[in-house]
């Protein structure tokens, strides 16, 4: 495992995203069942003093399904000579990025062929219940394996340390994360064990939240204060689970009850969480990345009484039902920098942090926090050559400068209708594409994945290429290299051919740990941008990006249920947050 240490260019909003008036409590996978409007023709082009060209084009292919960051996709493939399709139901593309996935999409996937947004299980991660879950079952066997390496450690260090590291990450002399350390005190209240620990527990001087397993948005979201409002969600809890005829027919979304963090640190006397990136570029081998995203701020002040829940919650959707929202908006998002200054002459002398809390001591947690979360689903993600993933990540950090994980969610937010989130999100998007063709690449052509040309603000924090080298994909066997895209005018560089899969190389060395915070030289963040896979070159940093618009859109809104030894999942869905 190799932990490494470390803000993004212009799109105009659209408007919001359909997913808002998606059922929430619907299935995605089973969406290839159900009824779909006609699809529309895919583009077509005509060749100068050429024959008019079939209806499958010249491409490459890409194909986006729904609005969520649709234009920046879209402008940075045609930008390379890629070909946009609109017919979801073509298997000819290259790249396909959805908000909802299709289980049609994974059964007609080709392996090393093609590529494909969002893992299948990646509900491990972002539904309440499947994080809860896999940092429990973590725990256990971390736990177990540690005190098993420290015996074996008397008689052969040798031994133990490749085995505690295989399924920790950490040597022996390694401190390992303990979730209560990062994540607020959880119960699920479809398992009646749990219900009743929460119910033994209440405290009316302790405020609780509890939240559908996975839905976005602040739906369906609730506080808890009063023994009164604890009775009333038993009685409802207790109904709905012996109501036969309602399950026959559908199970009711699971809910936790979360402790609530009462004493938030404050901006202005505002309440604020912070969004963060984790990124799967590549699942053989794992290449896993952290970038930095931005503040989400409320509008009115902290009120830890108050009953409306826009003083309690930060995302954009409550923010926007204030009637302020239009006129304040701008001060809804702050940049990474921003906060960096705020806290920096604000907090920096009087609570005696160090200068640059944020790129330094905090950065460096959220980092040590998602790695810690990979690592407890590593061995249970569904992995291929061509999967890929861009999971939200949300902290929220106490009076006391305690960094807590809230939640990870599947399909992040990526509209712009604010300056703060003009100048980050389209550098994210960028980036993420960039890393994905370039690991994608190398994987294919079985090369060494560092140094990565084009990494600049994304921090690796997994590289898993040591793990499985030289079998970096598994199943596979000859993949085919991408299909060429026409070259723009100008430009004479050719694009890159795969090698032959017969030249393997040595396993690379482990990279040092260094420290978080900014891009370093050393780390390669300022390397040059890579040229493009298939023509053109790759946007260098910080320069401007086609306008257009994503919008908000939903996270996985789909039930959970519990097997057995209540920790196995069953049939989430999969919408973004």
């Amino acid at each position: 495992m190799e932990l490494c240490p470390v803000g993004w260019a212009h799109e105009r909003s659209k408007g919001s995203s359909h997913a808002e008036g998606l059922d929430q409590d619907a299935d995605p996978l089973d969406a290839a069942a159900a009824p779909r409007p006609q699809a529309a023709l895919p583009e077509r082009h005509l060749q100068v003093g050429a024959k008019q060209t079939p209806p499958a084009g010249s491409g490459p292919f890409f194909y986006i399904g729904g609005t969520n960051g649709a234009s920046i996709i879209s402008s940075y493939f045609k930008g390379k000579g890629w070909e946009r399709i609109r017919d979801e139901r073509r298997e000819d593309y290259t790249l396909k990025w959805c908000e909802v996935k299709c289980k049609g999409s994974y059964c007609s996937f080709r392996e090393g062929q093609q590529l494909l947004y969002q893992l299948p299980n990646n509900k491990l991660l972002t539904t309440k219940i499947g994080l809860l879950c896999a940092l429990r079952a973590y725990a256990r066997v971390a736990t177990k394996v540690h005190q098993q390496a420290l015996c074996a450690q008397d008689t052969s260090e040798k031994d133990a340390a490749p085995a505690l590291e295989d399924h920790t990450g950490t040597s022996p002399g390694e401190r390992m994360l303990e979730m209560e350390e990062f994540f607020p005190e959880t119960y699920r209240l479809d398992l009646r064990d749990e219900r009743q620990a929460f119910l033994t527990l209440f405290d009316e001087t302790e405020m609780w939240i509890c939240k559908p397993t996975a839905s976005n948005q602040g739906k369906g979201i609730f506080l808890l204060r009063s023994q009164e409002e604890v009775a009333a969600l038993q009685i409802k809890t207790q109904s709905v689970e012996d109501d036969t005829r309602y399950r026959q027919f559908r199970t009711p979304q699971a809910r936790v009850v979360q402790r609530y963090i009462q004493n938030p640190l404050l901006v202005e006397g505002r309440k604020f969480d912070v969004r963060s990136y984790l990124l799967l570029a590549c699942t053989a081998p794992y290449m896993v990345f952290f970038g930095h995203g931005y503040a989400r701020l409320t509008l009115s002040l902290y009120d830890p009484h108050s009953r409306d829940l826009s003083g309690h919650l930060t995302n954009q959707f409550m923010q926007k039902k204030s009637p302020l929202y239009m006129l304040l908006k701008e001060d809804t998002v702050w940049s990474m920098d921003q906060l960096n200054h705020y806290i920096n002459s604000k907090f920096r002398k009087t609570k005696g942090l160090p200068k640059d809390w944020v790129f330094t001591t905090f950065t460096k947690r959220m980092q040590e926090i998602m790695a810690h979360c990979f690592l407890a689903v590593k061995s249970k993600l569904e992995c291929k050559l061509g999967y890929f993933d861009l999971i939200g990540c949300d902290f929220l950090i106490d009076e006391n400068f305690k960094v807590w994980l809230l939640e990870m969610n599947c399909n992040p937010a990526l509209h712009t209708n604010c300056e703060v989130l003009k100048a980050v999100i389209p550098g994210v998007v960028v980036e993420t594409l960039d890393l994905v063709l370039e690991t994608f690449q190398k994987s294919l052509c079985s090369q060494k994945m560092l140094p990565l040309l084009s990494q600049r603000r994304f921090v690796l924090l997994y590289n898993g290429e040591v793990d499985t080298w030289p079998c970096l994909a598994g199943s596979h066997s000859a993949p085919c290299p991408l299909p060429p895209a026409p070259q723009p005018a100008g430009n004479a560089q050719s694009p890159q051919t795969p090698s032959p899969r017969a030249a393997r190389r040595p396993p690379s060395p482990q990279g040092p740990r260094g420290a978080p915070g900014r891009p370093h030289p050393a780390q390669g963040h300022l390397r040059p941008p890579a040229p493009s896979l298939h023509g053109g070159e790759a946007a260098p940093w910080g320069t401007e990006q086609p306008q257009g618009g994503g919008g908000d859109q939903a996270e996985e809104p789909s039930p959970e249920r519990a097997d057995e030894d209540h920790e196995q999942l069953k049939g989430t869905g999969h919408r973004g947050s």
